[in-house]
C-alpha cells in the first residue's frame, strides 16, 4: 500500500514537472521588442504638404520566411496617395538593395512583395519571400517618395496645433512571422510645423562719376565742362569724359547721356553746331563715321559735333554698334545709352563699368566766328 502510494507520487511529481516546462516555452515565443535605432525623416515637415520619407531602425529579433514589414501612419492623419507603388519605394538590408515588386518572390535573394492600403488610414506591408531571413540586429533603410526614385509622396497633417507649434504625431513600424504575429515593433513620433520665412534686404549701393579724363587741343576739361578754346576750321579737336558706375544693382544699370540743344552763338541762337552728318545725321542707334562739314551756306553743315563711347555691348539695339574707333552719333535731347552692364558690378573695366566718351568737333570756314555753347547731361539710372 505505501509503496504503490509513494510509485504514485513520484509519477505525479514528474508529470508536475514537466506541465511546468511547457508555459515557459510559450512565453519564449510570444516576447516582443521595440526595434533599436529607429527614426523617421520627413523631407518636408511643413502641415499639409507632400513629404519623402526615410525610415531607420534595427531589427532585435530575426524576420523569418515570409515575414513582414508593416508601416502604419497614424490614421485620419497621414495621406497615402493611390498612385503609390512599389516603384516608389526602396529598402536596403544593411547597405543593400532588395528587389521589390507587387508581390513577394520565390527563391533566395528573390523579391519582397509589396502591398499598399491608401488613403488616410493607410499602411505598407513589405513581405519577405519563402527563402531567406532577416537576422537579428539587422539595420534597415525604408524610403518612400522621390527619394526612392518614385513619383508619389506620402501628404502630412493638417496644422492642428498653433502657429511657431509643433503637431506630433506617431507612425507604427512592426516586424511579423509569416502568420502576421508580432515580432519587433515600436512607435515613432515626427513633428511637423509650418516653414519658416525668413525676409531681409541689402541696401542698395551705387557710385557715379563723371571725370574730365582727356583735354582737346589747346583746351581744358573737368569734371563738369569741356572748354575747346579756339577752333581752325578744317581742323578736328576731340575731348574724352570718362563715366563710371559701381552698384549692386540685380540687373545691372545703363548710363545715358542728353543735351538741352545743339551748341548756340552767344550772339544769334539761329546759328548752331550741327550733330554729325555723313549723308545720314548719326544717331545713337546708327552712328557714322567722321566726315568734314562740307555746308556752303552759313551756319548749316559749317561745324558738326559728335560722340563715340568705348562700350561696345549697349543693352538697347545693336549691342556692338559702338565697336569701330571711327563711329559717331549726334547729341539730342533724348537719353540715348553710352555705358551698361546688365548685373552688379564693382570692378573697373571698361566696358563694363566704366567707359570713355568722346567727343569731336570740327567747322569749315563758313561757320561764323564767336562764342558757342551749349549744357550737355549724364544719367545713371541702375535696376535693383
Amino acid at each position: 500500500m505505501n509503496l504503490q502510494n509513494k510509485k504514485w507520487l513520484s509519477w505525479a511529481m514528474t508529470c508536475t514537472l514537466v506541465l511546468a516546462m511547457i508555459p515557459f516555452t510559450n512565453i519564449a515565443h510570444a516576447v516582443q521588442y521595440q526595434f533599436n535605432a529607429a527614426s523617421l525623416e520627413l523631407s518636408d515637415s511643413n502641415p499639409s504638404t507632400a513629404s519623402d520619407w526615410t525610415l531607420k531602425f534595427t531589427t532585435v529579433q530575426t524576420i523569418p520566411v515570409n515575414g513582414k514589414l508593416v508601416i502604419t501612419p497614424e490614421a485620419t492623419k497621414f495621406s497615402i496617395p493611390a498612385g503609390l507603388v512599389f516603384g516608389d519605394i526602396s529598402l536596403k538590408l544593411g547597405v543593400t538593395a532588395q528587389t521589390l515588386a507587387a508581390t513577394p518572390g520565390t527563391g533566395a535573394d528573390s523579391a519582397w512583395g509589396v502591398d499598399i492600403v491608401s488613403g488616410t488610414s493607410g499602411s505598407i506591408t513589405l513581405t519577405n519571400n519563402d527563402t531567406d531571413t532577416v537576422i537579428a540586429a539587422s539595420a534597415i533603410t525604408i524610403e518612400i517618395g522621390t527619394n526612392a526614385g518614385g513619383t508619389h509622396q506620402i501628404l502630412n497633417p493638417a496644422k492642428v496645433a498653433a502657429t511657431g507649434t509643433a503637431d506630433i504625431w506617431n507612425v507604427d513600424v512592426t516586424s511579423q512571422d509569416g502568420t502576421s504575429a508580432t515580432i519587433d515593433t515600436i512607435d515613432i513620433l515626427v513633428a511637423t510645423i509650418e516653414h519658416v520665412d525668413i525676409y531681409g534686404s541689402q541696401k542698395p549701393q551705387m557710385t557715379f562719376s563723371v571725370a574730365g579724363q582727356t583735354a582737346p587741343a589747346g583746351g581744358t576739361i573737368g569734371p563738369n565742362f569741356i572748354e575747346w578754346r579756339e577752333v581752325t576750321p578744317g581742323v578736328a579737336k576731340t575731348a574724352v569724359m570718362r563715366l563710371k558706375v559701381n552698384t549692386d544693382a540685380k540687373q545691372g544699370f545703363t548710363v545715358y547721356v542728353k543735351q538741352d540743344h545743339n551748341m548756340q552763338h552767344s550772339a544769334d541762337a539761329t546759328i548752331d553746331i550741327d550733330p554729325i552728318k555723313n549723308t545720314l545725321v548719326g544717331t545713337n542707334a546708327a552712328p557714322v563715321a567722321w566726315a568734314i562739314p562740307a555746308g556752303t551756306t552759313i551756319g548749316v553743315d559749317t561745324g558738326f559735333l559728335g560722340y563715340h563711347t568705348s562700350d561696345a555691348t549697349l543693352g538697347v539695339g545693336t549691342a556692338d554698334r559702338f565697336t569701330d574707333a571711327d563711329t559717331w552719333a549726334g547729341l539730342t535731347a533724348t537719353s540715348s545709352e553710352v555705358l551698361y552692364h546688365g548685373h552688379a558690378t564693382q570692378s573697373d573695366v571698361d566696358g563694363q563699368d566704366r567707359a570713355d566718351v568722346t567727343f569731336k568737333l570740327e567747322t569749315n570756314n563758313l561757320q561764323p566766328s564767336g562764342n558757342y555753347a551749349n549744357t550737355i547731361t549724364f544719367i545713371a539710372k541702375p535696376i535693383f
